[in-house]
C-alpha cells in the first residue's frame, strides 16, 4: 500500500510520455463502453417490443383457462361464459382496462387451391375493440362486426398461401364440442397485417361459436 502513490505517479507520466497512444487506446475504451451500453439498450429494446408484439397480437396479460387446456387445446377443454355477476366484477375492477373471452381451437382451411392448417380464434367483435383492435389494422375488407358475423378474417400472409382473397369462400374444418369433425363455408370478409409475420399465417379470426 505504501507504493501506490508511487505506482500511480509513474502510471501518470507514462501515460503523457506518448499522447497519441494514450490516445488511441482511450478512444478505443469510450468507443468500447459506448458499443456495450447501446448493443445492450438495442436488444433490451427488441426484447420489450417483441414482448408487447406479442402480447397485442392475441394473448393479453392473463387469461383464463380450462385446467386441461394445454395438454389438450381443444374446444371440448374450455370453460363456461362468465356469469353475470363475475362480468359486472370484471367491468368495476379498477386493475383490469378491458376483458373478453374468446374459443380457440386448432382448425383446418382450404381454399380452391390449398389448404392449411391453423389457429381459429372464435372472438366477441365489441370485446376485441375494447382489448385494443382497431378496425384500421384490416388492410382490406372490415373486421368481424358482431356474434352472429358469419364472416372469417385472415392474415395476408395466409392469403397469399391460399392463392385466395377479399370476397372469396374458403372451408373451415375443427373438432366441435362433441368431439366431432364438423366442416361449415365462409366468406373472406377482412384480410388484417400483423406486426409479427407469422400470425398472418396462424391466425383466423371467426365470430366465438367454434366452426
Amino acid at each position: 500500500m505504501s507504493n501506490l502513490p508511487l505506482l500511480f505517479a509513474l502510471a501518470w507520466r507514462n501515460l503523457w510520455r506518448r499522447p497519441r497512444r494514450t490516445g488511441v487506446m482511450l478512444a478505443a475504451i469510450i468507443m468500447g463502453v459506448w458499443a456495450m451500453i447501446f448493443m445492450n439498450a438495442l436488444m433490451r429494446g427488441m426484447t420489450d417490443q417483441m414482448v408487447s408484439n406479442g402480447l397485442n397480437t392475441l394473448p393479453g396479460q392473463a387469461q383464463l383457462q380450462h385446467p386441461d387446456y394445454r395438454r389438450d387445446p381443444s374446444v371440448v377443454n374450455s370453460i363456461a361464459k362468465p356469469s353475470e355477476q363475475l362480468a359486472s366484477w370484471l367491468k368495476a375492477e379498477p386493475h383490469i382496462l378491458a376483458w373478453t373471452t374468446r374459443v380457440r381451437v386448432l382448425a383446418v382451411i382450404a381454399s380452391a387451391r390449398e389448404t392449411r392448417g391453423v389457429l381459429l380464434i372464435g372472438v366477441d367483435p365489441a370485446g376485441e375493440l375494447a382489448m385494443g383492435a382497431d378496425p384500421k389494422d384490416a388492410i382490406e375488407g372490415r373486421l368481424l362486426q358482431s356474434p352472429d358475423d358469419r364472416g372469417v378474417v385472415i392474415g395476408r400472409r395466409l392469403a397469399q398461401r391460399l392463392e385466395t382473397d377479399l370476397g372469396k369462400r374458403i372451408v373451415l374444418s375443427s373438432q366441435d364440442p362433441n368431439n366431432e369433425l364438423l366442416e361449415r363455408g365462409a366468406q373472406i370478409v377482412g384480410i388484417y397485417t400483423a406486426r409479427l409475420e407469422a400470425s398472418e399465417e396462424a391466425y383466423v379470426y371467426t365470430e366465438r361459436s367454434p366452426c
